[in-house]
């Protein structure tokens, strides 16, 4: 299984992150990758991009040093009303959102109140992506939320930094990924580098993927072809000009 485009990258703009758009770039070439998504913390994060980086992204080129770059967010989610912290005008200019729970943002409270969170972002047509969802400090009910993402076009992400940071994640993730094989969830594999050496890194999520013979067509970003389409179909952004 080989991962063509890592969905989900932090650069400097973000505080807690180490290294520039650039440098991002440049190891993904040496990596193989077609293509990257950059997706800054937005700004309720203490260490979030202010508002304009998201309204501005237009300036990014479509490719550097070869590699096809995604102008995204990672938004938080803020209330299990679904609100998040970017506004309507400037997610229009974003090819990709992930939305994602951090503690900063929406204290951990209980999986009722997480899977209404949830259900309320299914509905945001702006949001790609749910990030990180095996966060143990985060329960919902996995098959309720799952078993919607299609009608709703919705990907789930497999977070490869998860697994060494996050608690309950390899076994929560494992339980995510049966699910979305089960209902023909498609799901993309992500780094979320926070640093340039980390780009591309996909081992532990490629391995317990492959450990449950999860298919590789409901891998969106295992396959140029299908992520090409998946863009065409959602926004109309063809990724292979």
């Amino acid at each position: 299984m080989t991962i063509l485009a890592d969905m989900h990258t932090h650069t400097n703009v973000s505080h807690h992150a180490y290294s520039t758009l650039q440098e991002n770039c440049a190891v993904a070439k040496e990596k193989g990758l077609y293509a990257i998504a950059v997706t800054n913390h937005a700004p309720a994060m203490k260490d979030g991009a202010h508002i304009w980086h998201f309204g501005g992204m237009r300036t990014v080129p479509r490719r550097i040093y070869g590699v096809y770059v995604l102008r995204g967010a990672e938004v938080n989610i803020l209330s299990e009303d679904g609100e998040i912290d970017i506004d309507e005008k400037r997610l229009k200019k974003l090819d990709y959102v992930i939305a994602s729970f951090h503690e900063e943002c929406f204290a951990p409270s209980s999986p009722e109140v997480h899977t209404k969170a949830y259900e309320n972002i299914l509905k945001n047509p702006y949001v790609n992506t749910l990030g990180h969802a095996g966060n143990g400090a985060y329960p919902f009910d996995y098959e309720a939320i799952i078993s919607k993402c299609n009608q709703y076009g919705k990907l789930f992400e497999i977070n490869n930094h998860s697994f060494k940071i996050r608690r309950g994640s390899t076994e929560n993730c494992r339980e995510i990924a049966l699910l979305c094989k089960k209902y023909r969830v498609p799901v993309v594999v992500s780094s979320d580098a926070h640093i340039s050496f980390d780009v591309g890194t996909f081992d532990t999520s490629v391995s317990m993927l492959q450990s449950i013979d999860f298919p590789e067509e409901l891998i969106l970003n295992s396959n140029i072809n299908l992520l090409r389409e998946y863009f065409l179909k959602r926004s109309g952004l063809d990724i292979s000009e």
